[in-house]
C-alpha cells in the first residue's frame, strides 16, 4: 500500500518476500536464472561439512587426493 520502489536488474520476478527482523525488514527478490552448461569445462565442487572439514570432487581425469 505504498509506492516503495526497489531497483533490480531482473525483469522476470517470481516472488518478493518481506521478512521482519528486530530493528529492520529484509526484502528478498526471487527470480529464476538460466543454467550455464559445463560441457568441455573443468569444474570442482566443495561441500563444507559438520563432521568432516570438507569434501571435494572434480570432473578432471587423473586427479587424486594427496596424503603428506
Amino acid at each position: 500500500m505504498s509506492e516503495m520502489k526497489i531497483p533490480t536488474s531482473q525483469t522476470e520476478i517470481i516472488e518478493t518476500r518481506i521478512i521482519p527482523k528486530s530493528s529492520c525488514y529484509i526484502i528478498e527478490i526471487v527470480y529464476e536464472k538460466a543454467e550455464e552448461t559445463t560441457e568441455n569445462q573443468e569444474v570442482a565442487g566443495v561441500d563444507l561439512g559438520v563432521n568432516n572439514l570438507m569434501a571435494v570432487t572434480t570432473n578432471q581425469t587423473g586427479i587424486s587426493p594427496k596424503h603428506d
